[in-house]
């Protein structure tokens, strides 16, 4: 996939996730709401999130990157793991489950994730 292919489906999406998202805030009601809504508001969020992250951290880190394709990839993989980690911490907080041992432990999971991954490409490149 060229890198222009990328960034277009990345910011289609982003759009369009961002639209749904919206358009759930403004329809349901959190309180009376059935379990297929609550997924879809967390899907929305996570492809939201996920997708203006990337698109984030590609503008900012796109000026001293030597491989524009190699920053995407690296942008696209930061950016779920941040919609990793918040969808994650708001579903922890709708069970109940959430507190300060939790989201330590969750978070570091994701860092220890993101590590991994990016030594695992070093490896291999």
């Amino acid at each position: 996939m060229k890198l222009r292919n990328g960034l277009f489906a990345v910011f289609t999406l982003t759009l369009l996730s961002f639209a749904g998202f919206f358009a759930i805030i403004q329809t349901i009601d959190p309180y009376t709401t059935d379990w297929f809504s609550r997924a879809m508001f967390y899907i929305f969020l996570f492809f939201t999130v996920g997708g203006g992250a990337t698109l984030m951290i590609y503008y900012l880190t796109r000026k001293k990157a030597e491989n524009l394709y190699n920053n995407f990839q690296n942008s696209l993989r930061l950016g779920i793991s941040i919609g990793l980690a918040i969808t994650g911490l708001l579903i922890l907080e709708t069970i109940n489950v959430l507190n300060i041992l939790s989201a330590t432990v969750y978070i570091l999971a994701i860092i220890l994730i993101e590590f991994y991954l990016r030594a695992r490409r070093k490896n291999y490149a």
